[in-house]
């Protein structure tokens, strides 16, 4: 009996021994070693399925092969996401040979955390910190450790999100990413990137939203989208007419990746263009975001100077034509590790990026930050779970009046690698409210579209807010604003004299557009422009402060046209007495008058008169018509 027991124990003795002794690619069986190579092979070209199954025959041939192991847990963790299985895959790994890999324990706790096993994934990146192999692995660790604690935290307080997909239209086989749209939601840019094995191709997409559906997307064309360089990481000025977009090792860049620039004129793009020095150094400059104004550009650099990685910088153009120095966006955005993707809201004030340096959920996450009363950033906000999720969140543009999201993600009903989708907006998370003022601008007589520069000014402090064009083909222009906000609004073209206007945004719908369609006159005897922002005191000829923003504009028009002559009209309701009105207007117009010699036109090409009631161009019994009745305008006397 104790013979037998004896044998028994050291039968067990030699079959655990022989199930743990780790078997190299040297030492394994040939036909094991053939399989292991062809499906090595299989996963170098992108080509997992065979990659699976000819490693799992290597296995077969040879149980204990540590190497096809390794391979095979790392197929699952990096490349096709299944996690358990990699977790099977590297503990056995770690079973038959604990100091395989330097990284074992790291890559074990990654495969840990992404399948929610947070505590446990925790205890192995303590383990791996513990092994204190360089300082950049122990920052890794200390890195996944925090990413631990905040994750298991995240999850029991989730955030409300629904993510809808954007459906067949955008989304295919391949990775679609990067949405930016115009401020009408009408029209759909994003990023397809193409694999082929471990190469890839990226070009600019563009698809339509016809009455709630995306029509099929279509590829840029050749002005933009080559064949022989990656185009991708861009952004849509929120009128749809400015592209700006990434490129790598053109002839001409400055480095490896550029940015670069292009017009939309009718429905064609312009070739695009290099946006030079400041912006593009010797080093990688990407994912462009342009605010609503037009004015400012952020971008990602990882030019000397930064926090490490790829930091988010800002550049501002001036009215040289000229972009000034790059800024850093500071410590509370940029980390030591990669920043992506900036997009900042038409509203000025609220930056959404990708961060894979800030605590989140692993991998690359989406935050939110607000700009401060002094210039500076707040501290950086995870948008929370399930919006952010073990894997990578890359890019997410947030709707003009604040309410929607799209972002790219591997969800669960994705077509093929990354998809574009939508969901409803957290309410902590909103920016500020804007809109948007949209039109056409023509020819009063003849009706063609014309092209024209278009300045909006707060009205209250006479500071330019934003400024837009129009496009020469059709006319059309659009440009987000504040709500709230009182606007004037001055469009010149050469030829024609300037059009100006006044609104309020303080009653329209966030994210709803005020339509203003506008026709210019030519410079010629007869035509006549009200001047809609020159203002006065109730019952007295004192100009407001307001009113010289748009007396500038007319100085200007005058300077360019040295030979232009002008009468000057003031004009009053039909309230009150005759004889006050008559009175009033004069002095009114003899103040616009007074004000325009100070600034140097010469007296000799200026008149004025006061024409009280006479000349109503509304109807006076209403309080509307009244409105429009007492006004200043200018009538073109000689050229």
């Amino acid at each position: 009996m104790r013979k037998s027991i004896l044998s028994l124990v050291l039968l067990l003795i030699a079959v655990h021994f022989s199930f743990s002794q780790a078997v190299t690619y040297e030492h394994a069986k040939k036909r094991a070693q053939t399989h292991f190579d062809a499906g090595n092979n299989a996963y170098a070209f992108g080509r997992y399925a065979a990659a699976d199954s000819l490693i799992k025959i290597a296995i077969e041939s040879e149980k204990n092969f540590i190497d096809a192991h390794w391979l095979l847990g790392n197929m699952y963790l990096e490349n096709q996401r299944k996690f358990d299985a990699a977790v099977t895959e590297l503990k056995l790994v770690e079973q038959l040979n604990p100091d395989y890999q330097a990284q074992l324990k790291l890559k074990i706790g990654y495969a840990l955390f992404n399948k929610g096993d947070y505590d446990e994934a925790k205890k192995y990146f303590q383990a791996f910190r513990a092994q204190k192999i360089t300082p950049d692995y122990e920052k890794e660790a200390d890195h996944m450790i925090a990413n631990s604690d905040f994750a298991k935290e995240a999850v029991k307080h989730p955030v409300a999100f629904k993510p809808i997909s954007l459906g067949s239209g955008v989304n295919s086989n391949e990775d679609d990413l990067m949405p930016a749209l115009t401020a009408d939601e009408h029209w759909l840019y994003f990023t397809r990137l193409e694999r082929i094995g471990r190469f890839h191709d990226e070009n600019i997409f563009v698809s339509e939203n016809r009455n709630g559906t995306w029509s099929e997307a279509q590829p840029l064309g050749e002005t933009i989208n080559t064949l022989q360089y990656n185009e991708g990481a861009h952004c849509i000025a929120p009128s749809g007419k400015y592209l700006f977009f990434t490129s790598c090792d053109r002839p001409g860049s400055y480095g490896g990746c550029d940015i670069y620039f292009s017009k939309r004129t009718g429905g064609e793009w312009e070739p695009g263009k290099n946006l030079g020095p400041v912006i593009n150094t010797a080093a990688k400059e990407t994912q462009p975001y342009i605010t609503g104004d037009g004015r400012t550009l952020y971008f990602v650099s990882s030019r000397k100077g930064g926090y490490g990685g790829g930091d988010i910088y800002s550049s501002t153009l001036g009215d040289d034509g000229k972009w000034s120095e790059a800024h850093n966006l500071g410590p509370e955005i940029n980390t030591d590790q990669e920043e992506e993707r900036p997009f900042i809201h038409p509203d000025g004030f609220t930056l959404f990026f990708t961060s894979r340096g800030h605590e989140g959920m692993g991998g690359a996450d989406l935050f939110m930050s607000r700009k401060q009363a002094d210039g500076t950033w707040g501290k950086a906000i995870n948008m929370g779970y399930p919006i952010n999720t073990p894997g990578d969140e890359i890019g997410i543009y947030v709707t003009t009046d604040g309410h929607w999201a799209y972002f790219a993600s591997e969800q669960a009903d994705t077509r093929g690698g990354m998809d574009i989708y939508k969901f409803e907006m957290p309410e902590n998370l909103k920016p500020y409210p804007v809109s948007y003022v949209k039109g056409v601008v023509t020819d009063k007589d003849n009706g063609n579209p014309l092209t024209s520069k278009i300045q909006f000014f707060d009205l209250a402090s006479g500071v330019i807010y934003s400024t837009a064009s129009s496009d020469p083909k059709t006319g059309e222009y659009l440009a987000t604003l504040p709500t709230g906000k009182n606007y004037a609004c001055q469009i010149s073209k050469e030829g024609y004299l300037f059009y100006s206007a006044n609104f309020s945004l303080k009653d329209v719908k966030e994210g709803g557009a005020y339509i203003m369609d506008i026709q210019l006159q030519k410079i010629k005897v007869g035509s006549s422009v009200v001047l809609n922002n020159v203002f006065f005191e109730s019952n007295s000829y004192e100009l407001k402060e307001e009113s010289k923003t748009e007396l500038n504009t007319l100085i200007e028009l005058m300077t360019k046209n040295p030979s232009l002559k002008i009468e000057i009209g003031g004009h009053t309701d039909n309230s009150g007495i005759e004889k006050e009105n008559e009175t009033l207007s004069q002095n009114r117009a003899k103040a616009v008058n007074d004000y325009l010699v100070s600034k140097g036109i010469l007296a000799g090409r200026l008149t004025y008169k006061g024409y009280a009631a006479t000349k109503p161009i509304a109807d006076n019994k209403t309080a509307e018509g009244k409105a429009k009745n007492r006004r200043t305008e200018f009538m073109v006397t000689g050229i």
